[in-house]
C-alpha cells in the first residue's frame, strides 16, 4: 500500500513537470528598496521608503524633533512587534 501511495505522488508532481521548465518563469533581479522623494515642511528626503502595505507610520524621534519641534510627542503604551520577535516601545503619536 505504501508502494502505491508513492507511486501517486510521483504521477502527480511528474504531470506538473513542464510549468517548471517554462520560460515565462525566469528568475528577475532585485528592484531594490522601494523608495520615494518626500517634502515636509520644507525639508526635502530623497530615499524615502514606501511600504504601501504597512498598518503603522514610524518616524525616528531625531527626524520628528527637526520637523516638529514645537510639537510635542503625546505618550502612549504601544508596543510593537518587529519581524525578528522583538518588541519595541514607541515614543508618542
Amino acid at each position: 500500500m505504501w508502494t502505491e501511495s508513492a507511486k501517486m505522488v510521483t504521477a502527480v508532481q511528474g504531470g506538473q513537470d513542464h510549468r517548471l521548465k517554462s520560460p515565462f518563469l525566469t528568475k528577475k533581479d532585485d528592484p531594490g528598496m522601494p523608495s520615494i522623494q518626500c517634502s515636509i515642511n520644507g525639508y526635502n528626503f530623497q530615499k524615502t521608503l514606501c511600504d504601501t502595505g504597512s498598518g503603522v507610520n514610524i518616524m525616528a524621534v531625531v527626524t520628528y524633533q527637526l520637523l516638529f519641534e514645537t510639537m510635542p510627542l503625546k505618550p502612549t503604551y504601544i508596543q510593537l512587534q518587529m519581524a525578528d520577535q522583538t518588541f519595541r516601545k514607541v515614543e508618542g503619536y
